[in-house]
């Protein structure tokens, strides 16, 4: 489903932009673009070469930026972005900083897209920061051809933090606001396995370097990172940003912040069919979450479903024990799971159900209980002469009338009991095919599983976060665990 009217309200794109203007405008675009006999244009959003002319565009046409794109960089999404912008305005709005604002973006990549932005766009000043030296070099040519240098500063980070290295070489510093759009994986493997194979293909074609997509422990322990330094320097930020790019990753660093103390906010980044999400914090004495509050969320809010383990052996009654258990159903299940985080009195995993293996067990454990108790029964029968109406040996022991009679009575019974089983097996190979066809469409259910222990007691939290099962598949997967909990 588009959520492009869940955008920013602010937001231009918002009403999808005009490629007929962009045809006639633009011949690189031209080029790239096919338009049909009723004069519509449309563009191969799978293929990265026209996403980039895209972009290139509608940055000339909407901002009056001209901006290279490297081929082995990111193709930053316009509306993403300038969503991210428009929620950072409201944040300064709301603590009445509107003039002489200054930004910083962490990682701002070679095309240097939100200092750019923010400087054409609402004269702000932006300190962006970069690791890679290629794209700090992309990213410097990109201003200077925009002529925004009085506007924009770049610094390459050659340490191992994220926001130290500006205020240890630079005591005075202050800025308004920091932004970042983290990496999102903690390795190759992570970002292959990352999406699942029940889903669709993307719609947008895949782009982005090793150094954009991938970072020592991912998103969250990037951003746990950054909450860490900004202690240290919780008087040179008014207000720490982040974007996140998994809801799970957000509910832990929600967490981690109200450990803390630290007052926050949240919103959602809708656009397309993609949904992103903003946190921000601040040390001072604003109260951001009723200044600028979460946005209407445009489903329902998700409530845990929750189960108090009962009373286990002391052998079995910790949460690390419990954890592999639950992991081990997981595998039987074929559920793929992940480990989100594990504290002291806190494990919480992340899961995703492709199929349903979990349902009709009763029914599936009598079936194979009636196949092997007519097992026997079966082999007592090895041959009926219906032709000649004549009674073969069976078992080696000569029938007479009488025999053939209990043999009949014994054969009806055997068919009878066959039959039953097929109709049994049908019923589940036709669950299974029903599943098979599930597998090339959205996951059943992705979830988080949370096992803590509170006063002594183990408790289960399981929480829907999307899928085709709704949360009715997350009380199902529960009834299973509670099951099979020995």
């Amino acid at each position: 489903m588009a959520l492009n009217k869940f955008m920013h309200p602010r937001n231009i794109y918002r009403t999808p932009p005009d490629f007929c203007k962009l045809f006639k405008e633009f011949e690189e675009f031209s080029n790239i673009a096919k338009m049909d006999v009723s004069g519509k244009v449309s563009i191969d959003f799978k293929d990265p070469q026209a996403l980039r002319i895209l972009t290139k565009c509608l940055l000339k046409s909407d901002f009056g930026l001209d901006v290279i794109i490297p081929e082995d960089r990111l193709v930053p999404t316009l509306p993403l972005r300038l969503n991210y912008i428009l929620w950072i305005e409201d944040l300064m709005t709301s603590i009445h900083r509107e003039d002489s604002i200054t930004g910083l973006d962490i990682g701002t990549g070679a095309c240097a897209i939100y200092p750019l932005l923010s400087a054409v766009k609402n004269k702000w000043y932006m300190v962006g920061t970069e690791k890679d030296e290629q794209s700090l070099q992309k990213a410097v040519d990109n201003v200077t051809r925009n002529n925004l240098q009085h506007l924009i500063k770049l610094r390459n980070n050659t340490s191992a933090s994220l926001i130290e290295h500006l205020f240890l070489d630079d005591d005075g510093l202050r800025v308004d606001f920091c932004m970042c759009n983290p990496p999102f994986y903690s390795s190759f493997q992570d970002l292959y396995e990352s999406r699942s194979p029940a889903r669709p293909p993307p719609k947008n074609a895949f782009t982005g370097s090793p150094q954009e997509l991938i970072t020592e422990g991912g998103e969250l322990e990037f951003c746990r990172k950054l909450i860490k330094e900004s202690e240290a320097f919780k008087n040179n930020i008014l207000i720490f940003t982040t974007m996140i790019g998994h809801k799970y990753n957000l509910k832990e660093l929600i967490l981690d912040l109200k450990a803390k103390g630290i007052r926050h906010t949240t919103t959602e980044f809708c656009q397309g069919r993609v949904t992103r999400w903003g946190l921000a914090w601040t040390y001072q004495d604003f109260d951001i979450y009723n200044l600028v509050p979460p946005r209407e969320k445009s489903r329902k809010k998700n409530v845990p479903v929750s189960f108090v383990l009962p009373e286990l052996s002391k052998q079995c009654h910790n949460i690390e024990n419990i954890s592999e258990k639950i992991k081990t159903m997981f595998d039987r299940l074929e559920i793929q799971h992940k480990l989100i985080t594990k504290r002291r009195n806190e494990i919480i995993l992340n899961f995703t159900a492709l199929r349903n293996n979990w349902s009709n067990q009763r029914r599936k454990r009598r079936f194979l209980k009636r196949t092997e108790e007519d097992e026997p029964k079966a082999q007592k029968v090895k041959q009926l002469d219906v032709t000649n109406e004549k009674c073969i040996e069976i078992d080696s022991v000569s029938c007479d009338q009488t025999k053939d009679e209990e043999q009949k009575s014994l054969l009806n019974e055997t068919i009878i009991n066959t039959e039953n089983n097929i109709a049994t097996c049908s019923l589940v190979l036709n669950d299974n095919s029903k599943q098979n066809k599930n597998d090339n469409e959205n996951p059943l259910v992705q979830g988080i599983i949370k096992i803590s222990n509170k006063v002594n007691q183990i408790v289960l939290d399981m929480e829907y976060i999307e899928g085709s099962a709704g949360k009715e598949g997350i009380h199902q997967i529960l009834q299973y665990i509670k099951n099979n909990l020995k």
